[in-house]
């Protein structure tokens, strides 16, 4: 009886000192990672703008930085560069860009997009950007996640990450199934980070971002983004082949 007592008491110990030690763990709301924003210098009427789920990914990426200092992003207006096809609207399709000094040379870049309308990728999407090569991209710290839901009023449900399908010292690309192979139209975003050294005192701040939604029947067609200024090049030519390319100053 004696041991079976000792047994229980130190089984109650156990899991009285877990909920001492837990409760020493405070869990992080969305409240606090608005003052963590706003603490950055982010304004206000950006920090309302900004979805759950991206201030989740700011936080975990970037908000533990005690350096962490909201960066200005400005859009440039910029030719729409392609053979054929269509401009897709901002209206149907919202890209945007946010950074955050990290530290000295540092900043982490959340390039965004959000799709307004439903939408069916044929599993021939793409989205690429680029810094320019005054920056390089720190190894091992890029993330990203895909959300998908029906209807305009649902709740996001994570799709997973994109595939990185190709990368290089500026940026990366995703293109294929994992942007989305819906059977009927849904709406989709995709949030993306990725951290960049500054390599030089005077440099070019910016950043090229594109999107292209392929809606051709068969064949398999070829994209690839650049700086100076953001480019497509398609092959081969089709019209049914849509394309957002937007560039970003960062002024710091």
């Amino acid at each position: 009886m004696k041991r079976v007592l000792s047994v229980l008491l130190t089984v109650a110990l156990f899991f009285t000192l877990q909920s001492v030690a837990g409760a020493d763990v405070k869990q992080v709301t969305l409240s606090d990672i608005d003052q963590i924003l706003r603490d950055s210098g982010t304004p206000e009427n950006i920090i309302s703008g900004l979805d759950d789920e991206l201030k989740q990914m700011i936080y975990e990426n970037s908000g533990s930085s005690p350096e962490l200092k909201f960066i200005e992003v400005q859009q440039e207006v910029v030719p729409q560069l392609f053979a054929s096809g269509y401009s897709i609207p901002s209206s149907d399709l919202k890209i945007e860009v946010l950074a955050f000094s990290v530290g000295s040379g540092k900043a982490d870049i959340y390039p965004i997009y959000e799709w307004l309308k439903p939408v069916k990728p044929k599993g021939k999407d793409y989205f690429g950007y680029s810094t320019h090569s005054d920056f390089s991209v720190v190894a091992n710290t890029r993330s990203n996640l895909i959300w998908y839901k029906l209807n305009s009023g649902d709740n996001w449900t994570s799709a997973g990450a994109a595939t990185y399908t190709g990368s290089s010292l500026t940026g990366y690309e995703h293109s294929g199934s994992s942007l989305g192979t819906p059977d009927f139209p849904i709406y989709i975003k995709g949030n993306f980070s990725f951290r960049v050294d500054i390599d030089k005192t005077n440099p070019v701040k910016k950043i090229a971002i594109s999107y292209v939604h392929d809606t051709s029947s068969g064949g398999t067609f070829g994209y690839s983004i650049g700086y100076g200024p953001a480019y497509i090049s398609v092959t081969p030519s089709s019209s049914n082949v849509g394309y957002n390319t937007n560039v970003y100053n960062l002024v710091f």
